[in-house]
C-alpha cells in the first residue's frame, strides 16, 4: 500500500476484561462504521484479562457474523501488556486501536481515514461528551494526552513499544510518545465523534500522578491548576491534589525535565 493513501483494510485491536454488557453494541457500531468507509475488517484481536463471563463467545459469535477473523488470547494483563500483545500480532499497515466500551459513529472510520498522509502515524478522535466553543479550544486541551480509545494507528509506527512493567495507566500517551519519536505526527480530528460507555475502572490518582511524573507522560502545571478549578466547579480537589503530590514524587525521584 502506498503510504499517502488511506487504508482499505483493518486489524481491530481490542483489550477486554468481563466486557459482556458493552461489547456486542461496541462491534454493532464498528461493523456499520466500517460498512459505511468500504473498510475491510481483516481480523479481530481480542486480548482478553481472563474474563469470567461471555466476553469472548460474545466477540467469537460477533465475528463470525462479520466475516473477521478472530483472534483471541486470554491472559492474564492489565492494559500496557495487551496493546502491545495487539501490536506485535497485527498483519496489516493499519489497525485501530477500540475500547470494548466505545460506540463510533457511522462516519468515524471514514473521518480518521480522511486523516491519512505519508506524514501521519496515528489518527484519534473525539468522544462525544466533549464540547469545547470551538475545535481548536477541544484540540489545545485532549493534545495534552494521545488516547487510545479509537485510535486509527500505522502498524510500523507502533512496532517496537515496549510499556515499562509499573505502567498500569498513561500507556496511551507513552505509545503517542513513542511514535513521534519515530518521526510520525500524532492527529487529533475533532469531525471524528465516538460515545465512550465508560466502565470507570481506572481511578485518577496518586499513581496516575506518580506514573506521568517518572516517565516525563504529563505536565506539573496541568497537575498545579486542576485542584483550583475543581474548587471552582463546587468539586472536591481532592482526586487533583493527590495527582499533584504523585507527580511531584515520580518527578523527583526519577526525572530532571523541565516544568
Amino acid at each position: 500500500m502506498n503510504e499517502s493513501t488511506p487504508p482499505d483494510e483493518l486489524t481491530v485491536c481490542m483489550p477486554t476484561w468481563n466486557s459482556e454488557p458493552v461489547l456486542r453494541q461496541t462491534l454493532d457500531c464498528l461493523a456499520e462504521s466500517a460498512r459505511n468507509a468500504s473498510i475491510d475488517i481483516r481480523s479481530l484481536i481480542i486480548i482478553d484479562n481472563e474474563s469470567e463471563d461471555r466476553t469472548t463467545e460474545i466477540a467469537r459469535d460477533a465475528a463470525a457474523e462479520f466475516d473477521w477473523e478472530a483472534k483471541i488470547r486470554s491472559i492474564p494483563c492489565l492494559l500496557p501488556k495487551a496493546r502491545e500483545t495487539a501490536i506485535k500480532i497485527v498483519d496489516t499497515d493499519w489497525f485501530l486501536f477500540l475500547d470494548d466500551d466505545v460506540l463510533i459513529s457511522p462516519k468515524y472510520i471514514s473521518r480518521l481515514c480522511e486523516a491519512v498522509s505519508p506524514a501521519v502515524g496515528a489518527v484519534q478522535g473525539r468522544k462525544e461528551s466533549r464540547r469545547e466553543k470551538n475545535n481548536s479550544m477541544w484540540v489545545h486541551s485532549r493534545s495534552k494526552r494521545g488516547g487510545t480509545h479509537a485510535t486509527l494507528v500505522r502498524t510500523s509506527a507502533a512496532r517496537g513499544v515496549s510499556f515499562p512493567p509499573d505502567l498500569h495507566i498513561l500507556e496511551d500517551e507513552y505509545l503517542r510518545q513513542h511514535i513521534e519519536l519515530k518521526g510520525y505526527l500524532w492527529i487529533f480530528n475533532h469531525q471524528a465523534f465516538f460515545d465512550h460507555k465508560s466502565q470507570n475502572r481506572h481511578s485518577q490518582a496518586w499513581k496516575h500522578g506518580y506514573l506521568g511524573g517518572k516517565y516525563s507522560l504529563s505536565k506539573f502545571h496541568y497537575h498545579l491548576l486542576d485542584a483550583p478549578f475543581a474548587v471552582l466547579r463546587g468539586k472536591s480537589p481532592v482526586n487533583q491534589a493527590s495527582l499533584l503530590f504523585g507527580w511531584l514524587y515520580g518527578y523527583l525521584r526519577y526525572q530532571r525535565i523541565e516544568f
